[in-house]
């Protein structure tokens, strides 16, 4: 572990300027996608309501105008989306990681329209702009990445990556999974702001349910009665469930310090991509 921190830590940017964008959600009654043109998505799939800030700069790819694809699906067990579905969406920025409330300024907006219900789709689709200056640009690695709706075999390639991934779960091997995850892990830090050591190594002290040997009872489900879906011109891609949860998803036992027991369920959303040069998918 400690090798793989020091690996982590030597990789990440420390840049002078530190804008921050996020989005205020709250919703009700439904399922939420947020994908941003040229990344990746966001997905709230739980069926209550929730309300909560998330942050954008780790999907956020480089500065210029952002497009995000917003996406109202019904909760389960409905077929279409209901007139007690409702969305509403704040989208803001803020000088520096450290900026007061005062500081954040609202940038987009959106909100579903009220006779949702009344349009009787299986899903809800619109599109929010707003423009972000950012002092990181990754586009450049994923625009000299394969296009991987060129690869003829590239469906099966994805599986094969995803069991993979199952296994280090299967084994347990958390340094394994972080290591296939250093990529991810460079840019949330990057891009967030997290730079010095401490914080790192606090941050991995909580650790992902996959492979918690403390999680028991468990079940990790199989991939397979997936969706398939490509990102960033088609230089992304990712399964996901039916019911647009993660494809890598883990239900089981956990037992707390203080010896309190609870069930828990959920999922790590699995980007893959080709880098330039090389003939393995790698997570992005």
């Amino acid at each position: 572990m400690e090798e793989y921190l020091n690996e982590l830590y030597k990789n990440i940017t420390v840049f002078k300027e530190r804008p921050v964008y996020g989005v205020q959600i709250n919703k009700t009654g439904c399922k939420l996608v947020i994908e941003f043109e040229g990344s990746i998505d966001y997905r709230l799939t739980e069926n209550n309501g929730e309300s909560m800030m998330l942050p954008l700069n780790g999907i956020i790819i480089k500065s210029g105008v952002q497009t995000a694809t917003i996406r109202i699906y019904p909760k389960d067990g409905e077929d279409l989306v209901t007139k007690y579905a409702h969305v509403k969406l704040r989208f803001t920025e803020a000088p520096d990681k450290k900026s007061g409330l005062n500081e954040y300024k609202t940038i987009a907006t959106f909100e579903s329209p009220t006779n949702i219900g009344e349009l009787k789709l299986p899903y809800y689709e619109s599109k929010v702009t707003f423009t972000a200056n950012v002092p990181f640009d990754y586009s450049k690695e994923l625009d000299q990445a394969k296009d991987l709706k060129t690869i003829k075999d590239i469906e099966n390639k994805v599986v094969a990556k995803y069991n993979s991934i199952i296994k280090l779960g299967e084994q347990f091997d958390e340094v394994g999974y972080l290591k296939e995850q250093m990529h991810n892990s460079i840019i949330h830090y990057s891009s967030g702001y997290f730079t010095d050591k401490k914080t790192i190594k606090e941050s991995h002290e909580v650790r992902a349910a996959l492979t918690d040997e403390r999680v028991y009872n468990r079940e990790i489900l199989p991939v397979e009665n997936y969706t398939m879906q490509f990102y960033a011109d088609n230089k992304i891609v990712a399964l996901w469930q039916k019911n647009n949860n993660p494809m890598i998803y883990i239900k089981g036992n956990y037992k707390y310090e203080d010896g309190e027991e609870a069930y828990a369920e959920g999922g790590d959303p699995i980007f893959l991509y080709m880098p330039k040069g090389s003939k393995e998918l790698k997570i992005w």
